[in-house]
């Protein structure tokens, strides 16, 4: 048995800056300290190591709390009513969420398959199939979306914080405006946003690991102010509103088929990113079973649950404003407008304080944990897991994030649009690990640069990958143009592109398969070979307690 250690109780770095000088000094103390026992230190740092067996704490209830936690989220709210303003009767757009968030578990738990199997993370499996050095442009296109993401649910965090301030300070709506009438984004939510941004990157000094018990204090937090904002907004209603009697009402010119279709796969396509880098959250997993079933049957089930609150708290708004509000902080925000009186903001304030709560955990899980991870896989030497999260999240500021989100349509158009990106990436890794290789990983060659190394290919890259991952690009390429504002793109290749995920998902895995099939890599699987025979081969231990005294590499991060 190989074993790895980490420690993370000193506070040094990897080499001593006492005989240096000037800026190479200041370098030296960046660096995060790494072991030799050869594994590559461009390659490893103790995020990305297997965890640890007392680090995998997540059992079969976290995950399904996880989901329902993750889902009890204003974001999650928004892109569940999305539906509705598109033109969908409710329960029309309730089956495009239930169905396409089950369409998108299937992948999605497969590709977690190998974090719950080998307890690492995205970025070290993207290594496997992509190569060595390959596997730094699925880390872009990631961590792309991983910014996208975490910039659109800051917003919506600092809307929470911004209502709850609301409810206590009424001068904060009246701030004067610094920002032209063409921006979404206000001075007095701006301060909101600030402040849920300052939360947010003091939860990056939290390791995931530590955080199970926050998935059961958010799940409980974020329901109960669900329940009870919906039933405020039925009685302030006086009923469930219109939408609920009404049908579809699909805008002219389109086809009803056509809208049901491109909102199912708008859900699905909403999970590419999780799907990709499943990983990330499965690798703390007690055993791989624990992180199986539960987020099949629970990822879709919560979201089923949550945009039920989501659709029928939007037709309630119909009634109380005149007008279809769907986001609930709007509505929570106009609750204030038309009574400012001590009941009306002491309800608003709790409900916006638990939904500035569930926000900020869920900006951990959904987002912190694959920045840290895939930003510290770029540049391990000097990137853990904290830094690759405050820098994603000092760049998710720096976009201007609030322009992404001025209506719902824009919002799932940037959602939809990157997910031909991220499939072709899903297909090759799924394809890989099940048919490929079977689930057996050469755990240490993950971190070596060696040029004999299982995963080594061709300098670094896998050619393989990458033709498979075009290939999959190829067919839906002409509808994504059409998406991003091109003219003249065939009615066919745009109705083609609603289907991006899976046949990006498909075609990725068919022709890495038959590529490898043609040109076999090192530790292909043959005819009876045993699926995931070798796990148990590699572990991760104290160093103290490494049986038969296998060699281990020490590493330590707790430089900041």
């Amino acid at each position: 048995m190989t074993a790895y250690s980490a420690s993370n109780d000193n506070d040094h770095v990897g080499a001593s800056p006492e005989n240096a000088s000037g800026i190479s000094k200041w370098v030296k103390r960046l660096e995060i300290e790494k072991g030799s026992d050869g594994l590559s230190a461009a390659m490893t740092n103790v995020d990305l190591l297997p965890v640890p067996p007392e680090g995998r704490t997540w059992v079969f209830l976290t995950y399904v709390l996880f989901w329902f936690g993750e889902c009890a989220s204003v974001t999650s709210w928004t892109v569940a009513a999305t539906g509705v303003k598109a033109g969908l009767s409710w329960y029309e757009a309730w089956i495009c969420v239930v169905f396409g968030h089950w369409l998108v578990a299937i992948p999605l738990v497969m590709t977690g398959r190998p974090g719950a199997t080998y307890h690492i993370p995205f970025p070290v499996i993207a290594r496997a199939s992509f190569g060595i050095w390959g596997s730094y442009w699925p880390l872009i296109n990631r961590n792309a979306m991983t910014i996208i993401w975490s910039g659109v649910q800051m917003v919506t965090t600092g809307n929470c914080f911004y209502v709850m301030l609301h409810a206590i300070f009424p001068s904060i709506a009246h701030i004067p405006n610094v920002f032209p009438k063409d921006v979404t984004m206000h001075t007095g939510r701006l301060i909101g946003f600030i402040l849920a941004w300052i939360c947010v990157i003091g939860c990056a000094y939290i390791r995931p690991q530590k955080l199970s018990g926050l998935i059961i204090i958010k799940s409980g937090i974020m329901m109960v102010c669900l329940i009870i904002f919906f039933a405020w907004s039925l009685v302030k209603a006086n009923g469930i509103g219109p939408i609920i009697h009404q049908g579809a009402s699909i805008p002219k010119g389109k086809s009803h088929a056509w809208v049901f279709l491109s909102n199912f796969f708008i859900q699905a396509g909403n999970m590419a990113t999780f799907a990709t880098n499943n990983a990330d959250i499965s690798r703390y997993a007690r055993k791989p079973k624990d992180a199986l079933w539960t987020q099949f049957f629970g990822m879709p089930i919560a979201f089923g649950v949550i945009a039920f609150f989501g659709i029928f708290v939007t037709s309630a708004s119909k009634v109380i404003f005149g007008e279809v509000q769907w986001d609930p902080n709007l509505i929570l925000d106009g609750f204030l407008t038309q009574s400012y009186d001590p009941k009306t903001r002491c309800g608003v304030f709790f409900i916006a304080l638990g939904f500035s709560f569930a926000q900020v955990t869920t900006m951990i899980f959904a987002n912190l944990i694959a920045a840290g991870n895939d930003t510290s896989a770029m540049w391990p030497k000097y990137i853990n897991y904290r830094r690759g999260a405050i820098i994603c999240m000092i760049i998710a500021f720096a976009i201007n994030p609030w322009n992404l989100t001025k209506t719902s349509f824009a919002f799932t158009s940037y959602l939809g649009a990157y997910q031909i990106f991220l499939s072709n990436i899903i297909g090759v890794i799924i394809s890989d690990y099940f048919f490929v290789r079977k689930g057996n990983y050469d755990i240490a060659g993950l971190f070596s640069t060696s040029h004999t190394g299982t995963f080594w290919y061709s300098q670094g890259w896998n050619w393989r990958a990458y033709a498979a991952y075009f290939a999959g690009i190829i067919p839906v390429f002409p509808g994504f143009l059409a998406q991003v504002g091109v003219k003249g793109v065939p009615l066919g290749a745009q109705r083609l592109y609603i289907f991006a995920l899976p046949v990006g998902i498909c075609v990725s895995a068919s022709v890495y398969w038959g590529l490898c099939m043609w040109s076999p890599v090192e530790g292909m699987a043959h005819k009876g070979t045993t699926f995931e025979g070798l796990v148990g081969q590699y572990d991760y231990d104290n160093a103290n307690d490494s049986p038969h005294g296998a060699s281990t590499v020490e590493v330590s991060d707790k430089k900041v």
